[in-house]
């Protein structure tokens, strides 16, 4: 078994336990005594230690020249940190183990992504085995939300971050199969690489794109459920169409990556970017007809699987295995920042200028993100010289 299909195994017990525990982490927060107020004070600051150890992370993963013990630890860690938090009986006492979740799932992301990059350094299709890697992630997250809910009615909520940590700590003991990738002899250079500024090895205008896309998309979707809801639509149809999207995203994901393959990296970033756009539009006019809003849905599935799966790939590729640690860590980390800020900012221009101002906020926004992706594919590219090797 290579390391592909190792990183796919870990990545499928990772999301099928972030897909159990999100749906449910606000209300289980809730039960344990932590008014809205307080809720939003933990997720802020476990954002905040994710900020911080993307970078971190990644820079020790370049400085030591390892990634398998370090991406274990991480893994162990957020495990360690959901046991913690079904044993919690107190926010007092959930509030560290989100912590060390952050921290964690921060090493998680950074390191997988990394080892990622190892793996399909010499494949000449990397996006498709990208999109495909994260796309049967959506479909883990998908199946582990569908399984949360009922769980917490049939057993209670604090056996569900149990169960959570199990699925990590079978993520951690299948990630010990893994080997180190060595450095290719020659440094390759790579698609969709472009000339122009750059900031530890990635473009500026990539890491702006990235902080403006998951800006859009997380504060829109952070206040979709109550603009649903305002609108007459019940928790199940809600929930429905969520579905609808993230089961959209599994194929969206493998044909944008492979298609990212084909005609560039930045091409499919900006698609990306214009999908969510016109998925915001879609949302302020659309919304009185449900089979209108399958159709949004639907929209919605590929423009996150568009600029998911050529991110990443983009990431993972630029710079060579020396540089991967810092650059993933980097990526996540601005990731990290537009989530952040998008959290912030949703609900606050809700309560301000209403729902509509929400989603034509958050059209610029994603406008602004396909701008920069554009203007990567201006700056020129380096020719591929790579070997073909399948993953």
């Amino acid at each position: 078994m290579n390391n592909y299909r190792i990183l796919t195994i870990v990545n499928l017990f990772a999301f099928v336990a972030v897909g159990i525990s999100s749906p449910l982490l606000t209300i289980y927060l809730q039960s344990l005594g932590a008014d809205f107020a307080l809720i939003s004070v933990i997720l802020t600051t476990t954002i905040v230690v994710m900020l911080a150890g993307n970078a971190g992370w990644g820079w020790l993963a370049d400085r030591l020249q390892r990634r398998k013990p370090l991406y274990i630890a991480a893994l162990a860690s957020v495990g360690a940190a959901y046991l913690w938090l079904g044993a919690s009986d107190s926010v007092l006492m959930a509030w560290p183990s989100r912590l060390l979740d952050g921290l964690g799932m921060a090493g998680v992301a950074t390191l997988g992504l990394t080892l990622m990059g190892d793996t399909l350094d010499t494949s000449t299709r990397k996006g498709r085995s990208m999109g495909l890697f994260r796309g049967l992630g959506s479909l883990a997250f998908a199946a582990g939300a569908f399984l949360g809910g009922r769980m917490a009615d049939a057993i209670g909520l604090s056996f569900v971050f149990l169960v959570c940590g199990a699925f990590f700590i079978a993520a951690t003991l299948a990630a010990l199969l893994l080997r180190e990738v060595n450095a290719p002899a020659i440094s390759t250079p790579v698609s969709a690489a472009p000339v122009g500024r750059r900031l530890s090895g990635l473009p500026v205008l990539f890491l702006a794109g990235v902080a403006l896309w998951t800006m859009a998309h997380v504060a829109s979707t952070s206040m979709w459920p109550n603009y649903m809801s305002a609108n007459g639509y019940s928790m199940t149809m809600i929930s429905s169409l969520w579905s609808l999207a993230a089961l959209i995203e599994m194929p969206a994901m493998w044909l944008s990556g492979a298609l990212s393959d084909v005609i560039g990296r930045a091409a499919v970033l900006a698609a990306g970017g214009f999908g969510i756009a016109l998925v915001q539009f879609g949302y302020l006019l659309l919304v009185a007809s449900l089979p209108a809003l399958l159709g949004v849905q639907v929209v919605r599935g590929f423009g996150f699987g568009s600029y998911t799966a050529a991110s990443m790939t983009f990431a993972a590729e630029v710079g060579g295995k020396a540089q991967r640690g810092s650059n993933s860590g980097l990526f996540n980390t601005a990731g990290s920042a537009g989530q952040l800020a998008g959290s912030l900012t949703g609900g606050m221009l809700v309560q301000a200028a209403g729902f509509h101002t929400l989603f034509l906020v958050c059209a610029g926004l994603a406008v602004c993100s396909a701008v920069c992706f554009l203007l990567l594919r201006r700056r020129g590219v380096m020719p591929v010289t790579e070997q073909p090797v399948a993953p």
